[in-house]
């Protein structure tokens, strides 16, 4: 049946009924500037990669520059990978790029088929990424060729995670996936019913990986079965990567709050609420936890109790993860500057600034499934229509202005396809 708006938009708001599918994702777009969420430790070096289109490797004991390599578009990669010789990064212009990690030298760069956003992650030869255009991607760490790729329903901005045999990924179709890590065969599916993001390897524990979702739980699945073994509700979407640590799961969400979770029971043990929304990677090293919020704070906590610390006020947003380096904790923000400070009195060490000071916007796209259902008059024998799509109902930037906006649906295969 073919699908006309100017036509089938002309009737009265009584005609039609919207009702939700109950799922929803959210999108980041960036414009070029200097902001960064991205960061890396790994041995002495910082790996951190920025809108300015530059991944820089920075002195983690100094701050200072040690050398930059400039890809093609932003860089939004909050985790670059690395194995012994090479620093792995993606980027908006849908490569994969392999880097000499001592000199800052384009080894070979994988293309996919739109922009890219998560970490790649590396294991045993082979580099895994995924990307705007539905794939999840095997490619050989020595030579950047293909091995595999897996289609998902939806854009992947998942980093995919190595278990035993199995890869684990997420999609914006709301699937967790599990695959043969060497073939792409799938393994098993497991439903929620919002998307999937995720920037950081997935935390699992005692054969079970934990997750959130945009429908607001956080999941804890079994790895060989894929069958849930609990659920817990947030107050709001979930795209931070949870932190598993000595029996308690750690989840920030978009409505603002931190929770501390019993990983046996999923039972809520403390929570603790921040300025705005939360949706950078946990971490936790010696006791306290440490994470940023759009707010532009960062945040120590007691990991016991939940009580904090201190905070560390910064000129923008901090989605960046957190690593950890010689008693000091490191991580990014969006006012263009990668942070050093004492983990245990937050104590500024050393900043390093990208090259401008333009922070770089972003526009945020809010999409929920629902059903539209059009009804004829009462007299006019016109049989009922349905159409199922997906409303754009939220674009912020800047200072977030609102726009509505109509999508299609994508087209969604319920079996991944291989090539």
């Amino acid at each position: 049946m073919s699908f006309d708006f100017e036509r089938d938009f002309e009737i009265e708001l009584s005609d039609f009924d919207v009702k939700k599918n109950n799922f929803s994702y959210r999108y980041w777009i960036f414009e070029p500037g200097g902001s960064t969420e991205s960061c890396k430790v790994d041995g002495d070096l910082v790996f951190s990669g920025a809108m300015d289109y530059y991944l820089y490797a920075i002195d983690a004991r100094t701050g200072k520059l040690v050398w930059k390599f400039r890809a093609g578009d932003c860089v939004v990669n909050p985790v670059p990978e690395v194995d012994s010789e090479k620093v792995y990064t993606i980027c908006y212009d849908g490569n994969l790029y392999a880097i000499e990690k001592k000199t800052g030298k384009e080894v070979w760069r994988f293309k996919s088929g739109d922009k890219c956003w998560a970490s790649p992650s590396y294991h045993d030869g082979v580099v895994y990424f995924s990307s705007k255009d539905n794939f999840i991607y095997a490619v050989n760490a020595d030579t950047g060729k293909e091995i595999w790729r897996f289609k998902t329903g939806e854009m992947a901005v998942t980093t995919p995670t190595v278990h035993e045999e199995k890869l684990l990924f997420g999609s914006y179709d709301g699937f967790l996936y599990a695959v043969n890590r060497e073939s792409g065969r799938e393994i098993w599916r497991f439903k929620t019913s919002g998307s999937l993001v995720n920037v950081k390897k997935f935390n699992i524990g005692k054969n079970i990986v934990y997750f959130g979702s945009y429908d607001g739980n956080l999941y804890a699945v079994n790895i060989d079965t894929g069958r849930e073994i609990w659920r817990f509700k947030a107050g709001a979407g979930i795209t931070s990567s949870v932190k598993f640590e000595n029996g308690k799961v750690y989840l920030g969400s978009h409505d603002h709050t931190i929770y501390c979770i019993d990983a046996s029971t999923g039972r809520e043990m403390w929570r603790y609420r921040a300025g705005d929304r939360i949706g950078s990677v946990i971490n936790t090293f010696n006791g306290r936890l440490y994470f940023g919020s759009k707010d532009h704070n960062f945040y120590c906590l007691n990991s016991e109790t939940g009580k904090e610390l201190w905070r560390f006020k910064t000129f923008h947003e901090v989605w960046s993860p957190t690593d950890y380096h010689e008693g000091k904790v490191i991580f990014a923000s969006l006012d263009c500057h990668v942070y050093c400070l004492d983990a245990v009195t937050g104590k500024e060490v050393w900043t390093f600034e990208t090259s401008t000071k333009n922070i770089a916007n972003y526009t945020i796209g809010e999409e929920v499934s629902a059903e539209i259902t059009i009804s004829a008059p009462e007299n006019d024998h016109v049989e009922e229509k349905k159409y199922d799509f997906s409303p754009v109902i939220e674009e912020l930037r800047g200072e977030y202005s609102t726009k509505s906006e109509y999508a299609m649906k994508s087209e969604y295969k319920q079996e991944g396809d291989y090539k």
